[in-house]
């Protein structure tokens, strides 16, 4: 990456940086708020940015644009208004641009999307007038989508480091490796039911286009290898872009920022959308059947059983048994699925517990549970979680001669505690995970091992690994090297013998 977008980057980390600062003393003290009035004003400022990116290039390749603001619209260009000041900018923002965005037409879905029902919160006009002054300062147009994603994920990196987005967002460590394991292919369509701020799509996205890049094109990014995806085919990327990606949120702000996130990764017309997964009125959609859905569904929220959807197989209380249902009744046949659980789920007895489990293992082949560590979600969780990797089977049945591969993770590389910390002094299972899972789920000790279905049946279809693990309550030694010890033997030996020589010339 050349000097000129790494200055770029840091200039912009520093500006949405006391942007965050400034809204928060203004008293947007909640963290969704602050994000999303970011979201709208970057937007709006990106939205002229792009648009005259695409009238130039009309004009080269000598094809029609029609411009948003073409005509009576044109005083809705972030230029247009960003002069004004006091109470005109701000009751033209409020009322005036705000309301064109929710209505706009010509295939701008998304667009419409964000602003549905979008409420302008920030306080006052003098708040306004310096968001502006900040945001107005950042060239976006010298960044390409990638970087503008990236940045964005940062802006939600930090505050999720400030413990206020913890319940949103799934560390991007764990969503890079799970999808390492399920390998979305381009072709194939991704889903996840419960979709936050967009990780899992995303680290999708990114994943496809790394399989589909010219090695020389092939960059480093924060510990990760990035592709621009040259490899595919004009039908192919259009397939990407446009027919890959579902997701849904029951948090409508939730819902806005992954439409942000998506577009600022080049993702404008992917389909995302407020909705309750697993209660309410079923539509066509819930029939919908996908190749792979990755999920994070959150654990502590509880439905009343009137409101659970019919076609749900298992009714329970417990949001986490509700969507494991779903997301197996979402995949296609051979469909893949990545799901994270609490602990609780895989050892629970009671009655929802163990028919969930019966019903997994009856309609799916569990090819892997990965135990993970309890404080993979610190600051926000000290829970104890397992990452169950699914795919579907043709036919229904329970097949006692299938065996099941539990990987026992110790440390994800970080310090598992409430001060979080990542380096090189902590634990780091996960090379090693996707190590034997790539050569064929390996058993390797102390870190994996298969256990017959037949006996997980017998067990009242319990799947936590520390049931089952032929290491427990082994420590690994380590040995030191012979020779080192036959030589501070031979040096004591000697050391001994001029003592006694010193000792025999004063007798």
């Amino acid at each position: 990456m050349d000097e000129k977008i790494i200055k770029l980057k840091e200039e912009y980390k520093q500006k949405i940086s006391r942007l965050n600062d400034y809204l928060w003393g203004a008293g947007l003290k909640d963290p969704i708020s602050r994000i999303q009035q970011m979201s709208f004003l970057f937007f709006l400022k990106m939205l002229e940015e792009q648009d005259i990116d695409l009238e130039k290039a009309a004009q080269l390749t000598k094809r029609i644009y029609k411009s948003i603001f073409e005509g009576k619209n044109e005083k809705y260009r972030w230029s247009n208004w960003l002069h004004k000041t006091g109470k005109e900018l701000f009751t033209f923002v409020r009322d005036d641009v705000f309301p064109f965005m929710e209505k706009l037409s010509d295939g701008k879905e998304n667009i419409r999307k964000m602003f549905y029902r979008a409420r302008f919160l920030i306080p006052d006009k003098v708040t306004l007038k310096r968001a502006i002054e900040i945001i107005d300062g950042i060239d976006f147009s010298q960044l390409d989508a990638d970087i503008k994603g990236d940045l964005y994920e940062e802006l939600l990196n930090q505050i999720e480091a400030a413990g206020e987005l913890g319940q949103f967002l799934t560390p991007r460590h764990i969503i890079r490796f799970i999808v390492q394991m399920i390998n979305p292919k381009i072709g194939e369509t991704v889903f996840d039911p419960a979709c936050g701020s967009g990780g899992f799509l995303l680290g999708a996205y990114e994943l496809v286009k790394l399989q589909n890049s010219d090695k020389k094109h092939i960059r480093d990014y924060n510990g990760a290898k990035r592709g621009p995806g040259d490899k595919l085919s004009q039908k192919q990327w259009q397939f990407l872009q446009n027919e890959t990606f579902f997701g849904q949120d029951i948090d409508l702000e939730m819902a806005r920022i992954t439409l942000m996130n998506f577009f600022l990764h080049g993702l404008e017309e992917s389909d995302i959308k407020r909705k309750d997964t697993i209660a309410g009125a079923e539509d066509e959609e819930d029939l919908r059947r996908y190749d792979v859905v990755m999920t994070n569904p959150p654990f502590a929220g509880k439905v009343d059983r009137e409101r659970i959807k019919k076609s749900l197989p298992v009714k329970s209380a417990k949001t986490q048994i509700l969507f494991l249902g779903y997301v197996i009744e979402a995949l296609k046949q051979n469909g893949r699925a990545g799901i994270i659980l609490p602990e609780g789920t895989l050892f629970g007895t009671n009655k929802d517990d163990k028919e969930i489990r019966r019903y997994l293992l009856e309609n799916m082949q569990l090819q892997a549970v990965v135990s993970t560590p309890a404080g993979v979600f610190q600051p926000y969780s000290g829970v104890k979680t397992s990452i169950l990797i699914l795919k579907r089977k043709l036919q229904p049945k329970l097949d006692e001669k299938e065996k099941i591969w539990f990987f026992d993770m110790k440390g994800d590389g970080s310090s598992l505690s409430k001060a979080k910390k990542f380096g090189s002094q902590y634990q780091n299972d996960i090379p090693k995970l996707i190590e034997l899972w790539n050569k064929n789920r390996a058993v390797k000790k102390p870190y994996s091992w298969f256990t017959p279905v037949k006996e997980i049946i017998e067990n009242d279809y319990i799947l936590s690994a520390n049931t089952y693990n032929p290491y427990s309550g082994e420590e690994e030694k380590e040995y030191r090297n012979p020779r080192t010890i036959l030589e501070e033997i031979e040096a004591g030996e000697n050391k001994l013998k001029s003592k006694l020589s010193k000792i025999k010339k004063l007798l």
